[in-house]
């Protein structure tokens, strides 16, 4: 489909019909990326009246980034304004009219830019410190160990990191916890139990 024909189609969507559907078909195989295209080629499947269109409609709402623009150009409340060259390698060809509501300077990230809030900073030379913060507790709680979430595999980290002492208290507990395999978390205590001594 040549450019001329899909700017007739955006700017007079009541042109589309069941010859215009094989092109708008042809230009989203082409260019599966192109999401003015699926636009097109969804409008047209709406104005024949297709069966295909709702399975359609979920791809293209995925694709499209506000589903409330796709709604309103689905149902003739907006229409298309060209933003520069139409090119379907450019993803971006078209803008619907309504979405100066994003470009008037509203939005969040607008504002939040314009403002003059240039991130956080710490004074230099002011230190704080843990002890003075007063969340002391918090902190030992976090840097406590759960009795639940011993497993073989931390008893093993601390066997490797030889930290004997770990590794004896997570065996041991592992040993509590899975009684059918006693016998091996035993041998491995007796192991990290010599290994300690001779240290």
């Amino acid at each position: 489909m040549e450019k001329t024909q899909i700017i007739k189609y955006l700017h007079h969507s009541e042109n589309l019909n069941q010859e215009s559907l094989e092109k708008t078909r042809a230009l989203t195989a082409d260019f599966p990326w192109f999401q003015t295209g699926w636009m097109l080629y969804l409008k047209n499947l709406k104005k024949i009246n297709s069966p295909e269109f709702e399975n359609v409609l979920k791809k293209v709402a995925v694709m499209v980034p506000d589903r409330k623009q796709l709604y309103k150009f689905l149902n003739n409340e907006i229409s298309f304004e060209m933003i520069g060259e139409i090119n379907p390698q450019d993803n971006n060809l078209y803008r619907l009219e309504d979405e100066k509501i994003y470009t008037d300077g509203n939005s969040l990230i607008d504002r939040f830019l314009r403002s003059d809030h240039h991130g956080f900073k710490r004074e230099p030379g002011v230190v704080t410190s843990v002890e003075t913060s007063g969340d002391k507790p918090v902190i030992e709680k976090s840097v406590s160990e759960d009795e639940e979430l011993v497993t073989e595999t931390l008893a093993n980290i601390y066997y490797s990191q030889k930290n004997y002492d770990k590794a004896l208290s997570a065996y041991k507990k592992l040993s509590l916890k899975y009684p059918e395999k006693s016998i091996y978390f035993a041998s491995r205590i007796k192991e990290i139990e010599v290994i300690k001594n001779n240290n």
